[in-house]
């Protein structure tokens, strides 16, 4: 009998945790799995405590988790690291220290989303990250390609709740598409909501889309993009570059070590 094909591993990073978020992760799981090419395997990682505040000291200390868990999945023999958390908090950190491919849903879901129209609008879930998403939109260069940024004013518990109540999702989607409506007639013609929860929330649907302006549904965009990083990675051997002034030569044995010790 021929022995099993070993099938590439993907660290999925989550920062959330079993019981707060089991209303979301109920629906992101199974989606996430149902993305999966035969030929990958995916494990999600939950924090504790999650990143339930919307401050800038929770994404500090969710981005530490992203480096630790981007060193141990390396660690661990894993081919790929992304991070489920839009903000992309520690992104360049994690890929400056591992040489496994490591993405963002952030990044990842914006370049995307560029393939798909002109310019892009994106919806956060609480009015606190559009400065976060603001930085996001300048550092990866796309300020000719977002039309503007707007929000969800609303808090964890809204969006729990709107994964069991048809009613809560409702009027959480009524908020939505009046934000996306304001976005497409600043210019935009594709709509990003910022974040797994609202992903999963108002673009999971196949074909999901405001007047035909596109819902960019990120969750699934990371998860193929993973499986694509790790085949390009096979064809082409091309890793990050690593030369000083971009960021992301690899760390010496003593940062490593430091970092291990004291973090």
């Amino acid at each position: 009998m021929n022995a099993p094909t070993k099938k590439f591993r993907i660290w999925a990073q989550g920062a959330t945790d079993q019981i707060g978020h089991r209303s979301y992760l109920s629906h992101l799981l199974p989606h996430m799995q149902a993305c999966l090419d035969p030929a990958f395997e995916l494990n999600f990682h939950t924090i504790t405590p999650s990143v339930t505040t919307v401050h800038a000291l929770s994404e500090f200390r969710f981005s530490r988790e992203v480096i630790k868990g981007a060193l141990q999945a390396e660690q661990d023999g894993c081919d790929v690291f992304f991070m489920n958390h839009f903000q992309d908090v520690g992104l360049y950190d994690a890929r400056a220290s591992v040489n496994i491919p490591v993405l963002g849903l952030g990044e990842t879901t914006m370049l995307h989303a560029c393939t798909l129209g002109r310019r892009l609008g994106l919806i956060a879930i609480n009015p606190a990250f559009i400065p976060t998403h603001a930085d996001q939109v300048a550092r990866y260069g796309l300020q000719q390609r977002v039309a503007g940024i707007r929000c969800i004013n609303a808090n964890i518990s809204d969006y729990m709740e709107a994964f069991t109540s048809p009613e809560k999702k409702a009027e959480l989607g009524a908020i939505f598409q009046r934000e996306a409506r304001r976005l497409m007639d600043a210019g935009a013609d594709v709509i990003v909501p910022t974040g797994g929860i609202p992903m999963m929330l108002f673009g999971a649907e196949p074909g999901a889309n405001v007047d035909g302006a596109p819902i960019v549904n990120g969750v699934t965009v990371v998860v193929k993009a993973a499986e694509m990083a790790v085949k390009l990675r096979q064809l082409d051997g091309l890793m990050p570059s690593r030369v000083p002034h971009s960021g992301f030569a690899l760390p010496s044995a003593q940062t490593l070590a430091e970092f291990h010790q004291h973090s």
